[in-house]
């Protein structure tokens, strides 16, 4: 009987060891991403409203039905650099921007991937201008199903920060 008693007088006097209140590891939640209008159809004008519980540089990218990924933010039009402030909301573009974003083919369902980095924004091996005159930056990966995959995990890598993804659909 001795040597079953032993452990169990020992586990309680353990845990009561354990430090009372300690500090635990938050993860912020995650950033949400939601597009105007909802259902698309080929031809009109979209917007994105970014959110975001960090605050941080903003990368935004989108995968056709046929696997291309394009990459909307950063880019290097004049107000192609979004920072978000924590728990801000932002549209993009905004109502005072000095491009749109038009639904075009191919029609199908989309991804899009938000990503806010609490740090500098690396996209290094993500994406890379093909010249200096270039406006956006070209996404090495492409193919179906690479932005949530290849794509994201490279991403989330080099930056942390927080992330959302949305589906929608762009009808003919």
């Amino acid at each position: 009987m001795r040597p079953a008693l032993l452990p169990a007088l020992l586990i309680p006097a353990l845990v009561a060891c354990a430090p009372q209140g300690a500090p635990q590891p938050t993860v912020p939640a995650a950033a949400v991403l939601t597009l105007t209008p909802n259902p698309v159809r080929v031809g009109q004008d979209l917007q994105f409203t970014l959110r975001s519980p960090i605050g941080g540089e903003v990368a935004l990218f989108v995968e056709s039905p046929d696997g291309s990924v394009t990459q909307l933010l950063p880019n290097r039009q004049p107000d192609g650099q979004v920072r978000l402030n924590a728990d801000q909301t932002q549209l993009f573009p905004s109502a005072g921007s000095t491009f749109f974003l038009r639904a075009s083919a191919p029609t199908g369902v989309h991804t899009a991937l938000l990503y806010v980095s609490s740090g500098p924004l690396n996209l290094s091996g993500v994406s890379e201008y093909a010249s200096p005159s270039s406006t956006f930056a070209t996404v090495s990966t492409q193919g179906s199903g690479s932005l949530l995959g290849a794509v994201a995990a490279k991403v989330k890598l080099l930056n942390p920060g927080v992330s959302a993804t949305l589906t929608f659909t762009v009808q003919p």
